[in-house]
């Protein structure tokens, strides 16, 4: 659109400079000697408006001195070769126009319309010597339109090219948060990734060190069993009595370990509600009373703060179980505007030494991950309490 505005204005450019030599030659009677002053005078006229247009584009300062110079040249013509005033200004006024801001533009105007005024209160033709004041308001007109239509053209141009200059940032900044997105989408599946990796990693310390401790413990007595059967059978149900706990207490962990490692899906259901079917399935099977509370207000978790407090309620439930032997557990969870508590404690046994196991370290580096904060509380008989605090969201390095 921009190209066929300037082939347009091309076109105008080459029918004014006929007109101007067309009212020149029409008007006057030319000799051999005239007609070569003409000649030069009119190149003088074209290369100064040509080089205007193809070589000063930006350069206001020259864009200026190249039309004073042209009010120098058509007085030249029109007071050696005559011809109409308003012709000869047209180029001047469209490029004055359409080339300068709008502060210059009126000033080299508002200049050439009084070059103009000055030419039309004397002019050559005896026609037009009589009608001075109608020949000035031509003139005024002339300069009023064609002077209002060039600025007219140059604000929507310069509108236009502000409006794609906006739509090229905008292009932009869609495509940086398009790439933004993406590279969250992949930071998001990567952390999906590692949780999943630790998550295993933990499980199968875990497995190792009591299952394997269970066998272990379990495959030295069998091989003591035959002689202590001899010896002392008394001694040897007791015995006997132990390796059912072990294998019972081995079998429970196993299968604790299977319900970790089974999948946990929250892109269905709402994460409260996934935690409190974790907390009424739990209080089903141990017959444990569990309180589950939480805040009015409500925060969509992500996928790894899901997984991380899903599974920090699952052990905290089991040790309740397990080491507390407790009989009611309370679970908190609340939002604050920029984190999220969470409080969980019970009426169990507790204990006077704290030394986290690998559960409790399981929890330490859950909470760490969501760059939050964790403490155990314990005392003997006073049950055991755990006290967490995280980020709605963890910060990005």
């Amino acid at each position: 659109m921009e190209k066929k505005s300037g082939d347009f204005l091309l076109i105008v450019r080459y029918i004014i400079y006929f007109a101007v030599i067309g009212s020149i030659v029409v008007l006057n009677k030319l000799d051999n000697n005239n007609i070569k002053s003409l000649i030069v005078f009119l190149l003088l006229y074209i290369i100064n408006t040509q080089i205007r247009i193809y070589f000063f584009t930006d350069k206001t300062y020259a864009i200026i001195t190249s039309l004073i110079v042209e009010i120098g040249i058509i007085s030249l013509l029109y007071y050696n070769f005559g011809g109409f005033t308003f012709v000869y200004y047209f180029v001047a006024i469209i490029d004055a126009s359409l080339m300068l801001n709008r502060k210059y533009s009126y000033i080299i105007t508002s200049i050439l319309y009084l070059a103009i005024i000055f030419q039309s209160m004397t002019p050559l033709y005896k026609n037009l010597q009589e009608f001075p004041i109608a020949n000035i308001i031509f003139n005024t007109v002339i300069v009023m339109g064609f002077g209002g239509l060039g600025r007219f053209i140059a604000e929507e141009k310069a509108r236009k090219q502000e409006a794609q200059l906006l739509y090229d940032k905008i292009r932009v900044s869609e495509q940086e948060l398009k790439d933004a997105y993406d590279r969250l989408e992949e930071y998001s599946n990567t952390v999906e990734e590692l949780s999943v990796l630790r998550e295993r990693d933990r499980i199968s310390r875990e497995i190792h060190d009591t299952v394997g401790h269970t066998l272990s413990t379990l495959n030295i007595q069998i091989q003591a069993l035959p002689f202590l059967v001899k010896s002392d059978k008394d001694k040897a149900i007791e015995m006997l009595n132990d390796m059912y706990t072990y294998s019972k207490n081995g079998l429970e962990d196993v299968r604790r370990a299977v319900r970790e490692l089974s999948p946990i899906s929250f892109e269905n259901n709402n994460s409260i509600f996934v935690l409190k079917e974790l907390v009424n399935n739990f209080q089903k099977n141990t017959g444990i009373k569990v309180e589950f509370n939480t805040s009015k207000s409500e925060y969509i978790f992500t996928s790894d703060q899901n997984l991380s407090v899903y599974r920090i309620i699952q052990e905290a439930l089991n040790n309740s179980l397990r080491h507390g032997k407790a009989t009611v557990i309370e679970i908190n969870l609340h939002f604050t505007e920029k984190e999220v508590g969470l409080n969980i404690k019970d009426n169990g046994e507790g204990v006077e030494n704290l030394t986290p196991d690998f559960g409790l370290r399981g929890m330490q580096d859950r909470v760490n991950n969501l760059g939050g904060k964790i403490e155990f509380f314990s005392e003997k008989n006073s049950g055991f309490e755990i006290n967490i605090i995280f980020p709605k969201k963890k910060k990005i390095l």
